[in-house]
This record gives C-alpha cells, sequence and structure tokens, in this order.
C-alpha cells in the first residue's frame, strides 16, 4: 500500500505534466484552417480549460496521497507523525501551480501570414483584482497563526501544556499537555511550504501576465483571458491554502480545548471553518467557465509580420 501510495506522489503529477505538454502543444500548432477572433479565442479557452483541469487534478492527487500515506503511518518525510499530512496542501498548490506554468510556457503562438497582437502590457494587479487579496490575507493569517501555535507550544513542539485552572487545580492537577498541535515541527516547514506556494504563484502570474496576445482579439477580450487564468490560478491557491489553514486551526482549536485554553479554542475554531468554507466557495466561483465569444468581430491594434 505505501509503495502505491508513493507512485501516486511521483508518477501522476508527472504524467499529467506530459499530457499538458502533448495536448497543449498540439492544441497551438495552429493547424486549424479557420483564424478568425472566434475561433482564435475558442481555441485559447480551450486550451486554458485543460491547464486549468489538469493542474487541480494534479493538485488534489498529490494532496490526497500525502493524506493517505500520514493515514497508514508512513513517512514520506523526515520529521514527527503526520508531518506528510500538514505538508499535503503545499504539494497540491505546488503541483497546481506547476501545471498552469506549463501550460503558460505553451500558450498558442499568432499563426498566419499577417499576425495581429495586442502590444499593451499587462501588470499582475490588474489581472488578479481582489483574488491575489483574498490568498495574500489567507497567507497572512496562517503564518501568524503558526507563529502563535509556536509559542504557545510545549518543549516538544507537539503538543500545547494544559492550563492549570481553579477548578484543575481543586481537582489535584498539577500539569499535561494535549495534542497533536502544529508547534515548531509542523509550523516551520509549513511556513517554508508557504513562502514556496507564494512565491511560486508570483512566478506563474508573471508568465500569464506576460504571455503572447490571443491573435486577432481585441484588448477587453485579451484582458478577459488574463483575468480568467488568473483567477483560477488564485482559486486553486486559495483551495490549497485555506483548506490548510483550516485544518490547522481546528486541529490546534480541538487540542487548545482539550488543554482548557477555552477562549482561544472558542476563536480557533470558528475561524477554521469559516476559512475553509470560504476558501471552498471562492475556488468553486473560480472554476467557473468563462464566455468563450469575443465581444465583437475585429482585430487587435498593432500588428507583426512573421
Amino acid at each position: 500500500m505505501r509503495v502505491l501510495i508513493l507512485l501516486l506522489v511521483t508518477v501522476v503529477p508527472l504524467a499529467l505534466v506530459g499530457v499538458l505538454v502533448t495536448v497543449l502543444a498540439r492544441s497551438g500548432r495552429g493547424s486549424r484552417p479557420e483564424n478568425t477572433p472566434v475561433a482564435t479565442l475558442v481555441a485559447a479557452r480551450r486550451h486554458e480549460n485543460v491547464a486549468t483541469a489538469l493542474g487541480l487534478a494534479g493538485g488534489l492527487a498529490a494532496a490526497t496521497a500525502l493524506l493517505a500515506l500520514a493515514g497508514n503511518g508512513a513517512r514520506l518525510v523526515p520529521g514527527p507523525p503526520g508531518l506528510a499530512a500538514a505538508l499535503g496542501p503545499t504539494a497540491g498548490a505546488l503541483v497546481h501551480l506547476l501545471l498552469h506554468a506549463v501550460g503558460e510556457r505553451t500558450w498558442p503562438r499568432p499563426v498566419g501570414a499577417v499576425r495581429t497582437a495586442v502590444l499593451r502590457r499587462r501588470t499582475v494587479r490588474e489581472i488578479s483584482g481582489r483574488h491575489l487579496t483574498l490568498v495574500l490575507v489567507t497567507s497572512a493569517l496562517l503564518a501568524v497563526s503558526l507563529a502563535l501555535f509556536m509559542l504557545t507550544a510545549d518543549e516538544t513542539g507537539r503538543a500545547v501544556p494544559l492550563l492549570i485552572t481553579s477548578e484543575t487545580a481543586a481537582a489535584g492537577v498539577v500539569g499535561g499537555a494535549s495534542g497533536p498541535y502544529p508547534g515548531a515541527p509542523y509550523a516551520l516547514p509549513m511556513l517554508l511550504g508557504l513562502a514556496l506556494v507564494l512565491a511560486a504563484t508570483a512566478w506563474v502570474l508573471h508568465l500569464v501576465a506576460r504571455r503572447p496576445a490571443v491573435s486577432g482579439t481585441l484588448p477587453e477580450d485579451d484582458l478577459e483571458l488574463r483575468r480568467t487564468s488568473a483567477r483560477r490560478i488564485l482559486g486553486g491557491v486559495q483551495l490549497f491554502v485555506g483548506g490548510g489553514a483550516g485544518a490547522v486551526l481546528l486541529v490546534a482549536g480541538l487540542a487548545l480545548h482539550n488543554a482548557e485554553w477555552s477562549l482561544a479554542a472558542w476563536f480557533a475554531v470558528p475561524l477554521g471553518l469559516v476559512v475553509a468554507v470560504v476558501s471552498l466557495v471562492v475556488a468553486a466561483q473560480a472554476f467557473a467557465p468563462g464566455d468563450p465569444r469575443p465581444r465583437r468581430e475585429g482585430t487587435a491594434v498593432g500588428t507583426a509580420r512573421p
């Protein structure tokens, strides 16, 4: 069973990369005789849909495989028990971003004797909008939470010490701890993974902003296509980062509750549920299909000859 799951972790994402490269390379050859704005925009939408589907599938496969490994007691990564599961959302986000990056690198180039393309440069902020803000807020919440959990963990970093109250003291309880708890052994690798995810997100969004324009389409249609790509990229990142943040807050909240940290527990558990649900809803909205039709027939400003 362990070997099978290990194969899923390594082979499935690599196979998806291979499929994505093959499919997108074929879709970008420009062998279609029709080269109207409608046809080019529909082809670009198809390219984006393939990258989105494989990116989401690959990310979910990687995250699920790590969770399954942890459930079977396997140690895929060195460290405390359950670290592989804690890093599952990070692995999912990175695979999701990797497959989107492959899709951006194989974006269809303009074809034809005379090629038209938008010459205006786009910025990451222009194509990302509120989705990027939500990802950054969720990431900051996760980082602050992990820092607080490191400060409140016991010397092992895997449990929270029992809070001695008048009731527990009257019952003769003088010490104890509750876990599992995301202290330093878990929080530090997760913070490093979060930094990698944010860096990879910035890189892939930069690829979207600077990729070749869709040949023959208006600037508004090209901008909308870039915004669709950015929305889906950030939707996947929100799903994994927000899901990971929600899981961390719930696990920590249960440990805090068992250790008599009642106020902290009542704050962490509802916050974790809200973050998880909001991230799921935002991701579902982000992956909604876009309209493949251009706003009106016409060509974009600027021309380029081969």
